[in-house]
């Protein structure tokens, strides 16, 4: 791990003559430039692709990568293409990758394919966020004993050899646990999510490289997706299967001289659910808990895992970057969603809209010839991934023909504007990191 950098640029380093740097500040990013993915390794970078793929993935322990290139002999007349020749990148390079000069993933190339004939010529890279160089790598530790640690504390524990930091979203639950045994051979994912489930934290991922402990906070509302507007294509599910009338949780605790028998061996946690008939979820709790409170946490936990996937939605929008700004779609972020025909968002009795605010758990980005240049965010209920700003009022489908959300100070936010809003205001200056 020595040859892994602790740090990389947020916006691509100078290259071509027109990307020039006036006063050491980042400039705007051009517009021929803004539909362009580089992979950086080193001080080489290479540019000419035929297909790329990345995807944020918040709530799993790294990005993805995959890029393919050829160089096709169309014309015989024609000098042959050199990007065979260029793209010498090679499995174990850690590597950045640019989407419109702005930082999108810090990884490593982890496959490389490479297919010719006597006309055409092709190579595809893959690679994951250096995350994965921790995620997959089995817990070794001198005791595999971790009573009274917090998870923030277990993590940077378990994460410590690896070089992989684990960062902090809001405030991850802090209770300690009283016994915490770590399975023989149990990867690190696996053994933070299984702590995590009991803390109601949820784990992920950046595209910095460090791993994610989300708990309790409020995102900023980046943008908004409308219908007719900037929706390129939209997929909404509303759907029940997953919810249960109630959630049970079975649990235990060391017994005591004050607290034995059935008081430490039978502790059961319990939440409501939002089926209309009897339809109880029954779940054994992954550690030894305190007390009937932290098992009752559990099941609060348990069942917002139900709860909160009733609505999910898929949007397509054109090019990478976030309108109105130099950076990308990030996960982790809040868009208010306006579409009626999707359900999420609508008008009022009195013809005034309303939205639905939806998080980004997912952000895909992608080109091709056949398809363009497209971002794809998998949205969720914020509440699912811990954002308390724009709660839902109990488990259960929200109210979408409800009142407008209000910001922080109780004021309506503010309806979609008759004229478009989506694009780059004239005069904007970027003047900073885009993290």
């Amino acid at each position: 791990m020595a040859d892994i950098p602790d740090t990389v640029p947020t916006v691509l380093p100078p290259g071509p003559p027109d990307l020039p740097i006036v006063a050491q500040a980042p400039p705007p990013i051009p517009p021929n430039r803004q539909e362009i993915a580089t992979i950086l390794v080193d001080d080489k970078r290479f540019e000419e692709f035929e297909t790329v793929w990345v995807q944020h993935r918040w709530t799993e322990g790294w990005p993805l990568f995959r890029f393919t290139t050829a160089d096709i002999m169309n014309d015989p007349r024609l000098p042959a293409p050199d990007n065979w020749t260029k793209l010498q990148f090679k499995p174990g390079d850690v590597c950045a990758i640019y989407l419109g000069d702005v930082l999108a993933v810090t990884g490593v190339i982890t496959v490389r394919q490479t297919a010719y004939d006597a006309e055409n010529k092709g190579v595809s890279l893959q690679g994951v966020g250096l995350q994965w160089f921790a995620a997959r790598a089995s817990v070794v530790d001198k005791t595999g004993s971790f009573d009274g640690m917090s998870w923030m504390a277990i993590m940077q524990r378990i994460c410590a050899p690896t070089g992989i930091e684990v960062k902090p979203v809001g405030t991850p639950n802090p209770l300690p646990f009283e016994h915490c045994q770590v399975e023989k051979g149990e990867t690190i994912w696996n053994f933070a999510e299984r702590l995590a489930r009991v803390r109601g934290i949820v784990v992920g991922s950046d595209h910095l490289g460090h791993f994610l402990g989300i708990g309790d906070h409020v995102a900023d509302i980046v943008a908004d997706l409308v219908e007719g507007i900037n929706i390129k294509k939209m997929q909404a599910i509303v759907s029940i299967e997953g919810i249960f009338s109630e959630y049970i949780i079975d649990a235990q605790t060391a017994a005591k001289d004050s607290n034995w028998g059935k008081r430490a061996s039978e502790i059961r946690g319990w939440a409501k659910g939002s089926a209309k008939r009897y339809s109880p979820l029954l779940t054994p709790a992954e550690q030894p808990v305190w007390n009937k409170a932290e098992a009752d946490d559990r099941a609060n936990n348990e069942a917002g895992w139900h709860e909160y996937v009733i609505v999910q939605a898929t949007v397509v929008v054109q090019g990478w970057i976030k309108p109105g700004t130099f950076d990308l779609w990030r996960v982790g972020t809040k868009v208010r969603v306006w579409s009626p025909l999707a359900m999420l968002g609508g008008r009022l009795a009195d013809g005034s809209p309303y939205y639905q605010i939806m998080k980004i758990q997912t952000a895909t980005f992608t080109q091709s010839n056949e398809g363009g240049t497209e971002t794809t965010l998998d949205l969720v209920i914020p509440r699912l991934l811990r954002d308390v700003e724009f709660d839902i009022t109990g488990p259960g489908v929200p109210d979408l023909a409800g009142s407008p959300p209000t910001g922080p100070d109780g004021t309506p936010l503010s309806p979609p504007p008759s004229s478009s809003p989506f694009e780059l205001p004239p005069g904007i200056i970027f003047g900073g990191p885009t993290e």
